[in-house]
């Protein structure tokens, strides 16, 4: 049954992506700003073609850094000691994000790295709050959410000053309840995890190392991607865009562990179920090696996986290909450029970089989701 026939009006919801191909010495400013304009994530995966097991874990197994679980009122930011901490001082930055909520009916809170509060409110507790709103998105209005942005950094917003005191009696007279969320926080020049010491308002802390979980793939066909391996400046292939595009779909593939991507399939899949065929041709070797990151990961610590992989890309040990892809919060008021992302219109809120070591060079996707059509 076509699905016209029961959604007559209905009209195909756009996806937004960025596709480039760029020199990773080059334009690094311009990579890096890709990582640091996409701050809350969530997971980040590296496939290692041809890569033993034994070899990632030397170069990978190591702790680079970790975050905190939290269940506490957001008042906590406003504690004086926590506030002159990491608001006043310029030595640290601080993330936020709350877990398990939904964009759509729940108040969903982010503070980015810059000090900047938002509070993603439903209507109801808006109404309670006590401060208004400036400006609102079609989004926004769209699913009835009010977001109220605060830059806790701001050298007006001070213990005493009215805008402190006032924020101050909103977080702790009106939006009161009790909150999951994730922090970070970072040495602001080197980029390593720093503790926190909490206010006593917070009724439960776990403290969580991000640690690497490695996974060999065996007997998998590995695309060699060879017509889009080139220099920057040489002519690009024929649809280009579409051989990068289908390098993406089997790196997916190898991600989830899919049989497609089996050199031996015992059972042949029914064509009317998959027409999937991986790019040709295939390098000899059918193994690589998976890394898996969760939690909440800093930009920093993205930055170091990237510093460690590049480090490899050299002829005898990753001469072909490699990727690393990041996943964003599918659920947040803050995504690229601090746009708002509706799980329920669109949940991709991700980046990969398939990276090219012969010629130093990556093709970067940047997914948006469906509001992002003017980043």
């Amino acid at each position: 049954m076509s699905q016209k026939t029961y959604i007559a009006n209905d009209e195909s919801l756009k996806s937004f992506a960025d596709l480039n191909y760029l020199d990773l010495a080059k334009h690094e400013s311009i990579w890096k700003n890709m990582i640091d304009t996409h701050p809350f994530n969530q997971a980040l995966t590296v496939f290692l073609p041809g890569c033993s097991i034994n070899l990632a874990n030397e170069h990978f197994n190591q702790k680079l850094g970790y975050y905190y679980q939290v269940e506490s009122p957001l008042s906590i930011l406003l504690d004086l000691n926590f506030f002159k901490t990491f608001f006043q001082s310029d030595q640290y930055n601080l993330m936020m994000h709350t877990l398990n909520t939904d964009l759509n009916t729940d108040n969903v809170i982010v503070l980015d790295p810059e000090g900047n509060l938002s509070l993603s409110l439903v209507k109801d507790a808006y109404e309670k709050f006590g401060i208004q709103v400036q400006h609102r998105s079609k989004a926004s209005m769209k699913h009835n959410k009010y977001i109220i942005n605060i830059p806790l950094k701001d050298n007006q917003l001070h213990p005493g000053s009215k805008q402190f005191e006032r924020l101050k009696w909103c977080l702790e007279n009106t939006l009161t309840q009790t909150f999951k969320l994730v922090f970070a926080a970072t040495d602001k020049v080197t980029g390593q995890s720093v503790d926190i010491e909490w206010p006593s308002q917070v009724k439960k802390v776990t403290k969580i190392d991000i640690e690497p979980q490695f996974e060999t793939l065996t007997d998998i066909h590995i695309p060699s991607f060879e017509s889009i391996n080139h220099s920057l400046n040489s002519q690009p292939a024929e649809n280009w865009d579409r051989h990068v595009m289908n390098a993406l779909e089997w790196i997916g593939l190898a991600y989830i562990k899919s049989n497609r991507i089996k050199a031996r399939i015992t059972k042949a899949v029914d064509p009317f179920i998959s027409v999937y065929k991986a790019p040709v041709p295939f390098l000899d070797s059918q193994t690589g090696t998976l890394i898996k990151w969760k939690g909440f990961l800093p930009t920093s610590f993205i930055h170091n996986v990237m510093t460690m992989i590049r480090k490899l890309m050299v002829p005898d040990i990753i001469n072909h290909w490699t990727s690393l892809t990041v996943y964003g919060y599918r659920d947040s008021p803050y995504t690229w450029k601090g746009k708002e992302h509706y799980a329920y219109l669109n949940s991709e809120n991700d980046y990969t970089f398939l990276m090219m070591p012969e010629h130093q060079t990556a093709y970067t996707l940047q997914f948006y989701g469906s509001h992002h059509s003017n980043v």
